[in-house]
């Protein structure tokens, strides 16, 4: 599993559809869900707490549609199960856990780099519901210090 690790992020910051791509140069698996502000915060706190080793598995299901993910860890192998409905079947990938954090944390860092000179951030007005709000900043911002990843 020794690859360079990428990642793209897309945000619908009209309707809340997130998508993480996290890529090497053998596979791709993308996290994509309805309801950003509580999807992030949700998918970020899921692989602090298997990095802290305080799960070893836990479930994220999407918001919108009806497929799910089981992401695991040994404490150095990320496993994940996407459980698909459209089009239907079990997906799974293998990355390395703290390479695929770390890819997330980048990602997103470009992500809000970009929103930022395109003048969505800061936001005018906190709204609670949506994808970039205070909240969801926020538990990135922990989430980065915890890979303890500086900004380039």
């Amino acid at each position: 599993m020794d690859s360079y690790y990428t990642c793209l992020v897309n945000i619908d910051l009209s309707g809340g559809d997130i998508q993480f791509d996290v890529s090497t140069d053998t596979q791709l698996f993308s996290f994509k869900s309805g309801l950003g502000f509580m999807s992030i915060p949700n998918f970020l706190s899921a692989l602090s707490s298997l990095y802290k080793e305080e799960m070893s598995e836990v479930q994220l299901d999407c918001h919108g549609n009806f497929d799910y993910y089981i992401f695991s860890t040994d404490g150095i192998t990320l496993f994940i199960k996407h459980i698909g409905h459209y089009p239907e079947g079990i997906f799974e990938y293998q990355f390395e856990l703290r390479k695929y954090m770390v890819a997330i944390v980048l990602g997103f860092q470009e992500y809000l780099k970009q929103v930022e000179q395109e003048g969505v951030l800061p936001l005018k007005t906190q709204e609670f519901s949506h994808p970039l709000s205070e909240d969801v900043l926020s538990s990135f911002n922990q989430f980065t210090s915890l890979v303890n990843i500086k900004e380039k």
